[in-house]
């Protein structure tokens, strides 16, 4: 067998595992978890101080998740984008908390919706990169 043909079945065999681990590690999933209650408590109607206390935990773990050079790709990605409309939101609202005019609150609480909506997408993107 030629050596170009041996090569491009270790890549096609070993490449499709590259950088991702086959089950969730425990930082990982404190993220994943950590998250999830973000998620749960928007549904549950946490107030703004509630909202912005559970992102600064969020925020932490995220941050050591993202020292660990053997996290998944796809779930880092996925993490990130996750947080980054979380933090939208947060602005959001608190724009919306301030806001005096109708039409300003009207367009913060649609970018409020819109971030949590895509939030929750992103989590289950997440949940996804180990299935």
């Amino acid at each position: 067998m030629p050596k170009s043909a041996v090569l491009i079945l270790m890549l096609l065999l070993f490449l499709p595992t590259a950088g991702c681990s086959p089950e969730i590690s425990p930082q990982e999933a404190k993220v994943l978890g950590t998250l999830d209650e973000i998620q749960r408590a928007v549904e549950d109607n946490i107030d703004y101080d509630g909202f912005a206390q559970l992102l600064l935990t969020a925020k932490a773990e995220i941050d050591m998740l993202k020292q660990d050079n053997g996290t998944n790709p796809c779930f880092k990605s996925a993490v990130e984008k996750c947080y980054a409309s979380y933090e939208i939101a947060r602005k959001a609202w608190k724009r919306k908390i301030e806001e005096k005019d109708e039409a300003r609150k009207s367009d913060m609480e649609m970018t409020l919706s819109f971030s949590l909506s895509f939030s929750a997408i992103n989590i289950e993107r997440a949940n996804k990169c180990y299935q």
